[in-house]
């Protein structure tokens, strides 16, 4: 039998264990009511921290779109600047070619003044005997077959003439093409008739030669046959009416 003394003890101890486990019971019972009454509180802070975080995405995103939108500007005004110094850089060329043509115009007038002046200057007085015109195709200082026979007919007239005479050289274009383009295409036809004309024996200094471009058409250059007709090269044969000296 046991004693009264661990009687006791073991009666205690049974107590000791069921308070404890009341008390336990009480206390997660306790915890579940404190939960419960947070659980709005608990979702609330939740659906805070969606709407915040949904918030941060959507100013992420248009911060983003901000960043791009003023990249294409950039580019853009890039662009514009490299456009605007091209159209620049295309006047100032265009400048250039002006001034270009206007010497090339300056320098026509000069050497047609020159020729006057030679003219002007010979003792001998000289009369137009012959006009001839040799025609061009477009784009072309190269002679045709048509050409080079009125150029052999002028050749045969002055052969075995060693004095008395001159020969004047005009070239012309068509209104095609720029100004300064057309002086020169009309410098290349005249030389090319110059040329010819000393391979049948007529003195080079018997000869004086200018382009003339566009200037004085002697056809409407608006339509074809009009514009034929301006790419060309005019002979003129001076002659001298001065009698000449016998021994």
């Amino acid at each position: 039998m046991l004693s009264p003394i661990r009687r006791f003890s073991v009666v205690g101890i049974v107590i000791l264990s069921g308070i404890m486990i009341l008390s336990g019971c009480a206390t997660r019972k306790y915890v579940r009511n404190q939960v419960q009454t947070l659980e709005p509180q608990i979702q609330e802070a939740q659906m805070n921290i969606k709407e915040n975080a949904e918030r941060i995405d959507a100013v992420d995103k248009r911060a983003q779109q901000g960043i791009s939108a003023a990249g294409t500007a950039d580019t853009k005004a890039t662009q514009a600047g490299q456009a605007a110094q091209t159209a620049q850089n295309a006047a100032q060329a265009a400048d250039r070619k002006a001034d270009t043509a206007n010497q090339g115009v300056q320098t026509a007038n000069n050497r047609i003044t020159t020729l006057e002046g030679r003219v002007n200057n010979i003792n001998d007085a000289y009369t137009e005997s012959a006009k001839e015109t040799v025609l061009f195709d477009l784009n072309k200082d190269a002679l045709n077959k048509d050409a080079k026979s009125t150029l052999d007919k002028i050749a045969g007239d002055l052969s075995g003439q060693s004095a008395g005479y001159l020969v004047e050289l005009q070239g012309f274009t068509d209104a095609q093409g720029s100004e300064q383009y057309n002086i020169g295409l009309s410098q290349r036809r005249v030389e090319s008739v110059e040329r010819y004309l000393v391979s049948k024996s007529i003195p080079l200094y018997r000869m004086s030669v200018v382009g003339l471009g566009e200037e004085n058409p002697v056809a409407d250059n608006k339509t074809k046959q009009g514009r034929a007709q301006n790419r060309r090269v005019e002979i003129r044969v001076l002659k001298s009416t001065t009698p000449r000296a016998t021994n």
